[in-house]
């Protein structure tokens, strides 16, 4: 008996309140008909007027309605409301993350971020997009010695929205390198730099002007002064007895490791190899 008791009490109190709709409404309904006969009566059908009461009567007793029906049951929709609250939030908390997903998906458009070629380092994850998608990137992984390693790598969106993404192909499929060469600070730095520059100019001459243009270009459109596209290289004192010769390169992303090769033969004195540009003619 006592289990039920709860259950009388809901259930009195959603029958009093359906009492008190029922009356509502009768109520309404019966006011309204008297207004709007006493509005027909004392204006003539022809007045414009006559519409504009009318539709003013109307309006007031739909009104009227709403907020009984309202005040009568406010705790049932006080109730509802925190329910679908508890839902929403539950539905939110459970998905986060593919929010997040389309959110950096969002941003990727909206930032226009990369497009499929460009080689790509987020998240410590570097590699060249073949697929952009709405939860996830997938890219194929480049290694050390920029190689690729064989493997796909899905990267989720939500990454975007956390990581700077750093986009290494500048001008569509070219890039500008920068190799950092260690060398003993006693070492004679100017034949260094020489062989290096050598070996640089060698390696992109025959695809120097192709680099200057598109980059060129992308500076010129965001109001920028293009930077100098040739090989050219810095010094950075890392100890008392090492330096880093920085060498910035122009090169096409495909051929990224080639170049570096070319240039670190050229200036350790070791014979080309197969990863090596051939010299143009």
């Amino acid at each position: 008996m006592q289990s039920t008791l709860p259950e009388l009490l809901q259930d009195h109190v959603l029958l009093r309140n359906a009492i008190a709709t029922v009356i509502l409404f009768l109520a309404v309904v019966a006011l309204r008909y008297v207004s709007l006969s006493f509005v027909r009566r004392r204006l003539p059908s022809t007045d414009k007027l006559q519409l504009r009461w009318a539709a003013q009567v109307r309006g007031l007793y739909y009104v009227i309605l709403a907020f009984g029906l309202f005040i009568i049951w406010a705790a049932e929709l006080q109730a509802l409301a925190v329910s679908f609250v508890v839902l929403a939030m539950a539905i939110v908390w459970a998905l986060k993350e593919t929010i997040a997903c389309i959110q950096g998906a969002v941003y990727r458009l909206s930032a226009n971020a990369f497009e499929v070629g460009d080689r790509i380092n987020v998240g410590g994850v570097r590699g060249d997009v073949i697929e952009p998608g709405l939860l996830s990137t997938t890219v194929l992984e480049v290694g050390e010695g920029h190689q690729r390693t064989g493997r796909t790598i899905s990267i989720p969106n939500s990454l975007f929205m956390t990581a700077p993404v750093l986009n290494e192909s500048l001008a569509g499929e070219y890039m500008l390198h920068l190799m950092t060469i260690p060398v003993d600070r006693n070492a004679d730095l100017a034949q260094i730099e020489q062989k290096a520059l050598t070996a640089a100019q060698e390696a992109c001459a025959s695809f120097l002007e192709d680099v200057r243009r598109p980059i060129a270009s992308r500076y010129r459109r965001h109001g920028l002064n293009p930077p100098i596209v040739d090989p050219r290289i810095t010094y950075q004192v890392v100890d008392k007895n090492t330096v880093n010769i920085l060498l910035r390169i122009p090169t096409p992303t495909r051929l990224e490791r080639q170049v570096e090769q070319h240039v670190l033969r050229a200036i350790l004195d070791v014979p080309a190899g197969r990863d090596t540009l051939v010299p143009p003619k």
